[in-house]
């Protein structure tokens, strides 16, 4: 439900309002938050966060990625270690070599943190992932700008932010030709620790420096785009037009030839012409994003499945599993029910059930609405059991 969403992302924000982050500081400006007095921020990412990445060895440790402010040498490998201290020991060797450490994909460090960053899928519709920096004290970063938002939020020790204080930029995802690192003549410097929290539109130059050992998590996205809404309708109009989806010029290998260049030309402006008019329908528009929206669903990692998908009856409880995010699309052949990596196909008789299961969060089997067999019921659910999206309420 979008109102969790707003809860739980406003509870992390505080004393910054939800409307406030989104009207003042998203796509706009930096936000800095220091402080944390309900002690929410710190312990996002568990109440014991180091010793909790530590635990995680197995994981983390065979995928450690780096960087540092000046290298004089080359990182260690990242490579499997047998336990915990072996894992801290391998990132003591990047740490005297002046490297800071990158947990990449660290989402499920805590149930909190994996509901934080469902919610703000859910509330910006497109994917968000999360990523850990441990540093020793007096490591530094190059001056440098991220491709996605980010928000930061100190777990560990203190750092020292500089924090350019130009518009951001907005970066493609790849480099421009001759591009070179950010110039950052005015900064402002921010001192940060446990619970502290900043917000960084795309293309804000920084540079950050530990001034104690210490661990913080970067949660990154991009909102949709102008750029991605273009390729929204471009998509849409693609799945409704074969010829877009074929071959560009006479042959394959026209652009790279340098040939035929009336042709494709001719190709290009006369789709544009007739993309241009299907943009005119209001409704267009509208369905393009809602596919998009579902593709990103589609894209996000599979549920984890939590109960028996046999052990079934009409009085049985259900809810929908915390990470649960759906879509649905009624064409006139099909139900599309579309969940995270997954697309379940069902009877056009069953819209108004999967309706009700999809915009309740807690029901018992007997309450779906619809002119359909009892046992229907059941197979529905216990379909969605097995894909992780409703699990048995605990009693």
């Amino acid at each position: 439900m979008l109102s969790d969403a707003r809860q739980r992302l406003s509870s992390i924000l505080n004393p910054i309002s939800y409307d406030q982050f989104f009207e003042e500081f998203v796509g706009q400006k930096p936000l800095i938050s220091l402080g944390d007095e309900s002690g929410l921020r710190a312990a996002l990412a568990g109440t014991d966060p180091r010793n909790g990445l530590l635990d995680g060895f197995e994981k983390y440790a065979p995928t450690l990625t780096c960087h540092s402010h000046s290298p004089k040498t080359p990182p260690p490998e990242a490579r499997p270690v047998e336990s915990p201290e072996g894992f801290y020991s391998l990132m003591q060797e990047y740490f005297r070599l002046g490297y800071t450490v990158r947990f990449p994909e660290v989402t499920d460090l805590s149930d909190d943190l994996s509901l934080f960053t469902r919610s703000l899928e859910k509330l910006l519709l497109t994917p968000v992932g999360v990523v850990v920096f441990w540093s020793a004290p007096g490591a530094a970063a190059p001056i440098h700008h991220d491709e996605v938002d980010v928000i930061v939020i100190q777990l560990v020790g203190t750092k020292k932010w500089f924090i350019s204080e130009q518009p951001p930029a907005f970066p493609n995802k790849w480099k421009q030709a001759g591009e070179g690192p950010p110039a950052m003549t005015q900064y402002k410097t921010v001192d940060v620790g446990p619970g502290d929290l900043l917000y960084l539109p795309r293309g804000t130059a920084h540079t950050v420096q530990s001034t104690s050992e210490s661990i913080h998590l970067s949660i990154g996205f991009v909102p949709i785009t102008v750029r991605d809404a273009l390729n929204s309708v471009l998509d849409h109009y693609s799945d409704l037009n074969r010829p877009v989806r074929m071959d560009v010029g006479n042959r394959a290998d026209s652009i790279a030839q340098g040939a035929d260049w009336e042709t494709v030309t001719k190709q290009i402006k006369v789709h544009l012409n007739q993309l241009q008019s299907s943009c005119s329908q209001e409704q267009f528009i509208k369905t393009a994003l809602q596919r998009q929206k579902t593709r990103m669903i589609v894209d996000l990692p599979k549920l984890r499945p939590n109960g028996d998908p046999n052990n079934l009856s009409l009085q049985t409880l259900v809810e929908h599993n915390p990470l649960a995010i759906a879509d649905l699309i009624a064409t006139e052949n099909i139900v599309d029910f579309s969940q995270p990596g997954e697309q379940i196909l069902v009877h056009l008789g069953a819209e108004e059930c999967m309706q009700f299961i999809l915009l309740n969060k807690q029901f018992k089997i007997a309450d779906i609405p619809g002119e359909i067999a009892d046992e229907v019921r059941i197979a529905l659910v216990s379909r969605l059991v097995a894909s992780g999206f409703l699990q048995q309420t605990k009693q």
